[in-house]
């Protein structure tokens, strides 16, 4: 499990911390909350167009690539969020670099208490029920802190969190090589991006909310990150 948790946690910090420094740069940067917004969905088009014709030739590298660029444009959407709510009139520069340090903080240790949670026996043998259920509840949770209280601090804490929610999966799905696992990262980094994408364009639209499928009726084919053969010693 060492060796699969830690490459995507450190994927996941990877990804965090061009989301954070993007966020707090086009929020200090940006004034037009739509020009942020549509930078965030070209930059999501140039992701699946080099991972289209790029991704064959050097996996690693490109795809390290893409995971950066998915985070300076998930960066820019949530940037658009904060250009939408005035955070200016209300925080400054610093209270926001603050607050995304707090969020990025507490959404990377949630990722390590269900790493390691993932050791204990029974959760461990109902891997996609307990995930689905940790998600869900923790999703509801950060919905429900960014709507009573400190907005400028748990609507980070939910945006961060959607990013690690969506690295949770590669980490708990069947994979055969550290190829195959870095390229479920990449598109786990796509979907944070989308998402935020359309969860902040319905928000700057006055929109009534949002709906995400999380019900657990797929068919992902997942595998407890101690038992994957990424941890093999031979596996490079």
């Amino acid at each position: 499990m060492k060796k699969k948790f830690g490459i995507c946690f450190g994927y996941l910090v990877f990804f965090n911390i061009f989301t954070g420094l993007s966020t707090w740069l086009f929020s200090a940067l940006l004034t037009d909350k739509r020009l942020a917004i549509t930078i965030a969905a070209a930059v999501f088009v140039l992701g699946i167009f080099l991972g289209f014709t790029l991704q064959r030739k050097r996996p690693l590298p490109v795809n390290s690539a893409i995971i950066a660029l998915s985070g300076i444009g998930t960066g820019l959407a949530v940037s658009a969020y904060f250009i939408h709510v005035n955070f200016k009139d209300f925080i400054d520069l610093a209270t926001l670099g603050q607050n995304i340090l707090l969020a990025d903080i507490a959404v990377l240790t949630f990722y390590c208490l269900y790493g390691l949670s993932l050791n204990i026996p029974i959760l461990e043998r109902h891997i996609k029920l307990y995930t689905y259920s940790v998600l869900i509840v923790f999703l509801l949770l950060t919905i429900a802190l960014w709507a009573n209280q400190d907005k400028f601090l748990f609507s980070l804490v939910f945006y961060f969190y959607i990013n690690t929610a969506l690295f949770v999966f590669p980490l708990i799905m069947r994979v055969e090589t550290i190829k195959d696992l870095i390229f479920r990262l990449t598109v786990a980094s796509f979907g944070a991006l989308l998402l935020i994408t359309l969860v902040t364009l319905i928000i700057i639209s006055e929109g009534d909310g949002f709906d995400l499928d999380l019900s657990g009726r797929g068919v992902i084919d997942v595998e407890s990150p101690k038992k994957s053969k990424i941890n093999e010693p031979n596996e490079h």
